[in-house]
């Protein structure tokens, strides 16, 4: 077809859409709508549930931290690694468009089923007893489910949508790509702050709703789907034209083959020059030979990604024991605070690109690429180091056991004076405690005292003393011994061993001692402990034994009060608040005393501190960290499209995204192995895992040689021509061919990559 029979159909084909729905708005095709309603709606999917997903391996699955951490970053893998199965299948198999369609409903039934596997079994959140072994299954399965289906569309949605406009609207790709982008950091900012409070604030069966806090995602993916499908009589569909990615495989591995099986003493200048150049192109080649070089400098960018997605599991983990409380602006969850890193970072970016980067060129500062992405390693590092010392401070804020040799006496007086205990006989030496009076209405005072067999006296004005008391105190442990007055004689039941550890959890644990006897107020006692705020969400209830202490009991947070049921003399249940208004507190240890002088009372004493270090000392590492993502992953996408020619855009895009992959296999390794219990110097040990990696990768980009990439005239003709096949997340865009309106067959410019990625860190 000559040139004259080229423009008269471009040009007839130009009319034609011009009359059409997609191109009735200054040539911006309207079925873009779609495709942005998708991909906000099908990021809110994915966000929602990744951001609630630690808490609940931890808390609905009752995984500890590590298991928790492992599954989170194997979950992150599948994310990242099935793109390039999605990208292979939508080029080379069944198009971009039913590559979409298909494996959006794979993502559909992953949601559901994460969403339902949570109300599997009897008694769903048996107050955190119970193994939920029945649950497991169905989480797993889902998630296997979500990853495949959110790694199929990743390289799809954002080329899809490329392909409606044609050739020549650069300006028109660049708006969409904004607005590609925007939608994708306005579904993640807004799930990951709204998931946690349909979690946390929604009750399910007297705890967190994690059925609901999936079902919306589980929605919100659904009506992703459905508006993608609604579109459909207005997309332009290309066929599939083969894969890069394969090819170059494919190219690689004939290289190999023959080098292996060259004539002996042969020898040539570069590995690739055994590919076989009757089935591969001189050209390719030629280019493979450019992107062996840039995915060198790749080798040890996975210890970046894998401190950055750490965001997600381990310091989520370490703000789930913090307190939450923010003062007048209510309360954080802790997995709320993620959002951060999305916030900063579109604050970040116009910053660096505004006002950073040009002072550094005006004062002659060296600002090429390899130079920021290893400055951006630094901040990184940086940030564990910190997060390391917050750790530190968490942890210092823990109870402490007693001092070895020595054991914890708390004793509380529920008699009606003020009590005196004493030692009899005395302990010998001048460190012996001496104890000071308790004054009666449940006061209590805590001592040190050694560890052994004691015996104790305690005595009241007016009342006949306890003699003669013993109690055994083993080494570091902590016990309560309870005061009561039994018709002006002092009496007291054995001890109570009690827990000076937090709970395991975050949520707190508690427990009753039942100082009534039951014969006073009837046959069949027991202690219901429920929520002040929604009666019917029961917390516990304990049968009654008389001076018995139940069980420790996981519950939520918040305010509660204390029933009694009982059956009269007339064998009429009946039910009477004893108690009301009592708070627990995230991280705390109580127990709960039921007692009766004249009328019914409860008390309610600490074992262990609730957790009193505030969730905003995280707000320095986030900082640091997404100032470190800016230099980096921005930074590394500059690079990545101006050192690849052309035709290896979409491969290096691939390797950039099998770097996020591999990071996370890092940190499922590091958890799965428990070699490092403590988890400050976990922190510091992925610090200086990231120090020695910035001077490996500081001298490597000392002795890179920058790429000169060639402007074939085959290339220069093609340019405008190529469809996007592209996603980003972190900065990255993944696998595809091209768009021009993202690349140029040089060096991109930080001003063209600051109007691209402003709004891409979180796709």
């Amino acid at each position: 077809m000559g040139r004259g029979e080229n423009d008269e159909k471009t040009k007839m084909d130009h009319e034609e859409v011009e009359g059409g729905f997609c191109d009735k708005f200054r040539g911006f095709p309207k079925c873009i709508g779609f495709i942005v309603g998708n991909e906000f709606c099908e990021r809110f999917s994915f966000y929602g549930m990744k951001a609630i997903l630690t808490i609940y391996l931890l808390e609905a699955l009752l995984f500890d931290d590590s298991t928790s951490t492992a599954i989170y970053h194997a979950f992150t893998f599948g994310c990242y690694f099935t793109p390039i199965l999605g990208a292979i299948m939508a080029d080379s198999w069944l198009g971009k468009y039913w590559t979409i369609v298909s494996v959006s409903v794979v993502y559909c039934l992953g949601h559901l089923i994460m969403s339902l596997s949570d109300l599997v079994g009897p008694e769903p959140y048996p107050f955190r007893g119970p193994s939920p072994s029945g649950k497991i299954p169905g989480a797993m399965i889902g998630l296997v489910l979500i990853a495949l289906g959110t790694g199929g569309i990743k390289p799809c949605v954002s080329a899809f949508g490329g392909d409606q406009f044609k050739d020549g609207q650069t300006k028109q790709v660049q708006m969409f790509f904004s607005i590609f982008y925007f939608a994708i950091n306005a579904g993640s900012l807004i799930s990951t702050l709204v998931t946690p409070l349909l979690r946390d604030d929604v009750q399910c069966y007297g705890a967190d709703c994690f059925p609901l806090a999936f079902g919306v995602p589980a929605i919100l993916m659904v009506v992703a789907t459905i508006l993608f499908v609604v579109g459909t009589p207005f997309y332009k569909r290309n066929p599939p034209q083969g894969n890069v990615v394969v090819l170059v495989s494919k190219a690689i591995g004939n290289a190999v083959k023959n080098r292996w099986n060259r004539e002996s003493g042969e020898q040539r200048d570069h590995w690739m020059d055994y590919c076989d150049t009757t089935i591969y192109e001189k050209k390719l080649v030629r280019d493979i030979k450019f992107m062996l070089h840039v995915l060198y400098m790749y080798i040890p960018l996975p210890v970046f990604w894998a401190l950055f997605d750490q965001q997600g599991s381990r310091w989520t983990l370490q703000a789930y024991r913090m307190n939450y409380d923010l003062g007048p602006l209510g309360k954080m969850k802790p997995d709320q605070i993620q959002f951060v890193n999305p916030a900063l970072i579109l604050i970040l970016i116009p910053i660096f690109e505004g006002a950073i980067y040009p002072i550094l060129d005006k004062c002659k500062i060296p600002n090429r690429p390899l130079q920021r992405m290893c400055a951006g390693m630094t901040f990184a590092a940086g940030a564990f180091v910190v997060a390391g010392f917050i750790q530190i401070a968490l942890q210092n804020t823990y109870p402490q056991p007693p001092a070895a040799g020595n054991s914890g006496l708390r004793v509380i007086n529920l008699a009606n004076c003020d009590l005196q205990p004493t030692f009899n006989p005395a302990l010998p030496g001048t460190d012996a405690p001496s104890f000071e009076p308790i004054a009666y209405k449940g006061d209590q005072k805590l001592y040190d005292v050694p560890m052994g067999n004691h015996t104790l006296d305690f005595s009241c004005t007016g009342k006949t003393s306890l003699t003669a008391y013993k109690v055994d105190m083993g080494d570091q442990e902590f016990n309560t011994v309870i005061i009561t007055d039994n018709n002006g004689a002092l009496s007291a039941p054995s001890q109570f061993h009690t827990e000076w550890d937090k709970p395991e959890k975050a949520d707190p644990k508690m427990r009753v001692i039942f100082m009534l006897d039951p014969a006073t107020v009837g046959n069949n006692v027991s202690v219901r402990i429920e929520n002040s705020d929604a009666p019917s969400q029961v917390y516990h209830t304990f049968d009654a034994e008389q001076h018995k202490a139940t069980e420790y009991v996981v519950k939520e947070p918040g305010k509660f009060n204390v029933k009694l049921e009982y059956k009269d003399t007339s064998g009429e249940s009946q039910t009477e608040t004893v108690g009301d208004g009592y708070t627990t507190e995230h991280g705390g240890g109580y127990t709960v005393v039921v007692y009766k002088n004249t009328e019914y009372e409860v008390n309610s004493y600490i074992d262990a501190e609730p957790s009193s270090m505030s969730i905003l000392f995280q707000i320095p590492q986030y900082f640091i960290i997404t100032t470190g993502e800016v230099l980096f992953s921005v930074t590394g996408l500059d690079f990545s499209y101006s050192q690849a020619p052309k035709s290896m855009k979409s491969v290096l895009q691939a390797a950039w995204l099998l770097t996020v992959a591999f990071g996370n296999v890092i940190v499922l390794i590091v958890a799965e192995a428990r070699l490092i219990e403590d988890q400050a110097i976990e922190f510091f040990m992925f610090a200086g895992l990231m120090g020695a990696v910035v001077i490996i990768f500081a001298i490597m980009s000392y002795f890179y040689t920058y790429n000169e990439i060639p402007k074939d005239d085959e290339e220069m003709e093609e340019l405008g021509k190529s469809a996007t096949n592209g996603d980003v997340e972190h900065g990255k865009v993944k696998n595809g061919v091209d768009n021009p309106a993202l690349t140029t067959d040089g060096p991109v410019s930080p001003g063209v990559l600051a109007g691209e990625t402003s709004y891409i860190t979180q796709l």
